[in-house]
């Protein structure tokens, strides 16, 4: 793949002319769009939701029961707070998170440029240098994810360091304040464009 002269070159993948548009306005000067997409909004499951699914259903029939006990039995004020507050921490592993992945899904852009890779909403990006070469692709039928080697030092910590860091990926948990996460690019339908542009940019 060749560095395009322009930006009207760029392959726009499976974006649409807003999410160009979104993208345009964060290139530096002398920074080229090799290309844009975005993760497909109908995959909202991955592997991991085989068992936060009925974990999360569980955990919220469980701290549910002992919430209703604590009310009927006029338990301490306080004691019915922090019942309460697991109560929508459960919502939030069985619904919440779910809602978060499939707002992400619908408005966070990605792009690769002759200089970064990055993700953006146009209020918030996160990027990360586009020469890296420690990406790696999983691949599925109709989808690819790219991630970046950010969180392979916590090995050296503790064990299944990284593993246990990556478990929520893509799940709607990652993210969550103090997390570890690799950067990445997940569900992506135009999976051989965004591959294409990472190997121009990274050589590999």
């Amino acid at each position: 793949m060749t560095q395009p002269d322009a930006d009207d070159s760029c392959p726009t993948g499976s974006a649409n002319p807003e999410q160009r548009a979104l993208v345009d306005g964060q290139l530096r000067p002398g920074e080229h769009l090799l290309w844009v997409g975005h993760s497909d909004p109908q995959r909202m499951f991955v592997d991991a939701d085989r068992y936060l699914i009925p974990f999360s259903a569980f955990f919220l029939v469980i701290v549910t029961s002992f919430l209703l006990a604590a009310a009927r039995s006029h338990a301490n004020p306080a004691v019915l707070v922090r019942l309460s507050a697991l109560v929508l921490v459960g919502l939030y592993m069985g619904v919440g998170r779910f809602l978060v992945k499939r707002h992400r899904k619908r408005t966070d852009v990605y792009a690769v440029t002759t200089e970064r890779a990055l993700v953006t909403n146009g209020r918030r990006t996160r990027e990360t240098d586009a020469h890296r070469p420690d990406w790696y692709v999983d691949r599925t039928a109709e989808h690819v994810t790219v991630q970046w080697d950010d969180v392979s030092d916590l090995d050296t910590l503790f064990w299944g360091g990284s593993a246990a860091a990556q478990q929520y990926a893509n799940t709607g948990l990652d993210g969550l304040p103090g997390a570890r996460e690799n950067f990445a690019m997940y569900d992506v339908t135009d999976g051989d464009g965004l591959v294409a542009a990472l190997r121009h940019t990274s050589g590999r």
